[in-house]
């Protein structure tokens, strides 16, 4: 009675501090903001924070070696540079007389590393340190005192000295103490310069007040400026716990405080494993084993408890918004009901998804302990920032925040790389083939040049591609279907093709065959950037592959090059035929339709231009597109064009703002998201209401709400506001306003 008594002066106590500081603008500047707690949320109106869990996929580690086994545990993982880097207990019950001993055999355990490209496919290196059964052929990286729970991490204090960049915590019992017939649990400090050759860092234990047999995590906290250390500590009349320390040198720590959990029934919780989120570090994201005593028997034999998986966040370290509902329950494989199995892993780690264009978070869960032939770790994954969400029903529901104010980003904040799954076109600047970024080209997309509909008698047509799938792709084209008439034109590719390029006006044709050009479709491996051109001069053309001139046609007097249709478009037809008749597909850069014949001299240059933008003549007139500036992709860089200016038409969103309220969210094929921006008093704010926020609907980890197609904050930065959103078949998981 008197523990619950003290939960619900715990829980009475939070409630009053949260109407306290709701009432305070939030200063979020640029953070991203998880909605894994209320501390954003003001009120919630038919929608309500919903727990995510995630999908199991493929075995990534068995414990199988000699010196492993089925009690191999307390698995550490993090991601070091390109490489991914894995810690964890070596060790197995053993046997005696032909039954499982009960207890751990403490001398035999081992560190053991692992490594990994992906994050998906691991591998255990022969380290040739220690010897097991007289062979160093092993991949023990500590092999000692500590071995029970050794948990390393990569130091990220910019003031760490090279040879202790990394560091680990392990527990073992005092010396002095067991000289006395004393059992004392301590925990020592360890360090190395590469992450695989440890010592101990001094003789003297770094903390002693804790039970420490657990997994025991630390790391440098950047925003705090201090270590933070997250132990077992058991509450005293109830059980297994856990507790924080914080120290400036990882030498001397404060005392252990008790985490409190607000609002959530008592529970013992096995381990923490409590890391800092990288995308939001002001969080604190744990992923506790929760160890529950029931009466479970399997085998004729009495279980030791159950245990799971659980999701806890916190804003301080101390204090943590815990879920009781499972994020990693035991499912359906049997061996997943013995006792401690479903352990997370310490860490969290990004790694590509082969289903969609970005990242996803990968954490590992143990399966196989305690009665299984050799321990596994599974790996599973959830969308980043996906653990919890404001969910929306297909009725409809809201979220209104608090009040809040947000910043402009310094002049060198990086521009954010938007992945939207749904977009035809967009800006890709992971891998350009120039300058800041090139169009991605993912499904058919056209890009209308205006001004183009007569180009006059000389003309030159340019582009860089890499990445083309096989089949015919349209480049510059006027065609609209059936017989190309006299004023039709189309330039196009075929990488794999009989026809590699054509050039097509009217009668005039000319076919450029594969063997001129060679194989060079994205099926064939080909990644590298390959440049077209043709030149029109008074009827005759000629045709250029990577500067190199492949075929010619035509003949002079038939005058301009002009179209019927209309204006000239990139990446498809005129709408008279299939909207995805031959379409352009991959990346494309330095897109030109210039109103003059360049030479082979010069053709030969802009194909070999690499990283150096072409010059053209100051009284060159045209179109000439590149992405040097991903902000306006698709403006005409001919500066000293003496026509009207070019106004290119295509479906790239419109130009970002300097600030932008960035969302990661999802709906269904039916759903929808909007956000009214008010004041501090609740008021609509003029041009931001619901009604003129543009409709968002898709899947996307980072994309801009617009109004009446304006994505641009900046006039309201620094100024409190409250954002309600509207949702439909619809969940938000993250927000930010940036760039």
């Amino acid at each position: 009675m008197k523990l619950l008594h003290f939960f619900s002066l715990v829980v009475l106590m939070g409630a009053a501090a949260s109407a306290q500081e709701s009432k305070v603008p939030v200063e979020i500047g640029n953070r991203r903001e998880l909605f894994v707690d209320k501390f954003l949320i003001e009120k919630l109106d038919g929608t309500a924070l919903t727990l995510h869990r995630p999908v199991p996929r493929e075995v990534a580690i068995v414990h199988d070696a000699p010196w492993e086994g089925e009690t191999s545990a307390y698995h550490t993982v993090f991601k070091d540079g390109d490489l991914y880097r894995m810690y964890y207990r070596g060790s197995g019950r053993g046997k005696r007389r032909g039954r499982l001993l009960e207890r751990h055999h403490m001398s035999h355990e081992t560190t053991c590393y692992a490594e990994s490209k992906d994050g998906i496919h691991w591998t255990k290196p022969n380290l040739g340190l220690f010897k097991h059964d007289g062979s160093t052929a092993n991949n023990i990286v500590w092999f000692g005192p500590g071995g029970h729970n050794f948990a390393p991490f990569k130091d990220t204090n910019p003031d760490c000295p090279r040879k202790r960049r990394y560091k680990a915590l392990a527990f073992m019992h005092d010396e002095k103490a067991l000289e006395k017939g004393r059992r004392v649990r301590c925990l020592y400090a360890f360090h190395s310069p590469d992450g695989i050759h440890w010592q101990l860092s001094q003789k003297e234990p770094v903390m002693t007040d804790g039970a420490f047999d657990s997994l025991n995590v630390a790391s440098w906290d950047s925003v705090r400026r201090c270590y933070v250390a997250f132990v077992r500590k058991n509450r005293p009349g109830f059980g297994r716990d856990a507790g924080t320390a914080t120290s400036k040198d990882f030498l001397k720590w404060t005392e252990t405080k008790r985490l409190e959990y607000p609002g959530s029934p008592p529970t013992q919780i096995y381990t923490n494993g409590i890391t800092r989120y990288r995308r939001a570090p002001h969080l604190y994201f744990g992923f506790p084993m929760r160890y529950v005593e029931r009466d479970y028997r399997r085998e004729g034999r009495k279980g030791y408890g159950l245990t799971d998986g659980l999701f806890m966040t916190s804003r301080d370290g101390l204090n943590f918004h815990r879920w009781t509902e499972t994020l990693i329950r035991p499912g359906l494989q049997p061996d997943r009901w013995v006792t401690r199995n479903n352990f997370i892993a310490h860490g969290l780690v990004f790694t590509t998804s082969p289903i969609h264009d970005g990242p996803e978070i990968s954490l590992y869960s143990t399966e196989g302990y305690w009665e299984g032939e050799a321990c596994r770790i599974r790996r599973y994954t959830i969308r980043t920032d996906g653990f919890v969400s404001v969910h929306g029903p297909p009725s409809g529901g809201s979220l209104l925040t608090r009040s809040l104010t947000f910043s402009v980003p310094p002049p060198n904040a990086p521009r954010t790389v938007r992945i939207d799954p749904l977009a035809r076109l967009r800006v890709n600047e992971d891998k350009p083939i120039r300058g800041a970024g090139s169009l991605e080209f993912r499904k058919d997309a056209t890009l209308t040049l205006a001004g183009t509909q007569n180009l006059g008698p000389q003309v030159t047509l340019a582009v860089s591609v890499r990445g083309v799938p096989s089949g015919r792709r349209r480049l510059f084209s006027t065609y609209g279907g059936g017989e190309i008439k006299e004023n039709d034109m189309l330039f196009d590719i075929d990488s794999a093709g009989r026809d590699s390029i054509r050039f097509y006006c009217g009668k005039l044709k000319v076919n450029v065959p594969l063997e001129k050009t060679g194989t060079w479709s994205s099926e064939s491996n080909d990644d590298s950037t390959h440049h077209l051109a043709a030149t029109w001069d008074d009827g005759k053309v000629t045709v250029y592959f990577d500067g190199r001139k492949v075929g010619s046609g035509g003949k002079g007097g038939i005058g301009d090059l002009k179209f019927t249709r209309g204006d000239l478009r990139f990446g498809e037809d005129h709408p008279d035929t299939s909207v995805s008749n031959e379409p352009f597909l991959g990346y494309a850069d330095d897109i030109l339709v210039l109103r003059r014949v360049l030479s082979a001299t010069e053709i030969a240059r802009l194909a070999e231009a690499g990283q150096v933008a072409p010059k053209f003549a100051s009284d060159d007139r045209g179109v000439f597109l590149n992405i040097d500036n991903p902000d306006s992709p698709l403006a005409d860089t001919l500066a000293n064009d003496v026509d009207p200016a070019q106004a290119v038409v295509g479906p790239l969103p419109k130009s970002p703002g300097e600030v932008e309220l960035l969302l990661n969210f999802a709906t269904s094929a039916a759903g929808s998201l909007r956000c009214e921006i008010q004041d501090e008093q609740g008021d609509p704010l003029p041009g931001f209401t619901l009604n003129d926020c543009d409709e968002l609907y898709g899947d996307s980890l980072e994309q801009a709400l617009s109004w009446n197609g304006v994505r641009e904050l900046k006039s309201l930065a620094g100024r409190t506001i409250r954002l309600r959103f509207e949702l439909k078949d619809a969940d938000l998981y993250a927000l930010r306003f940036g760039r």
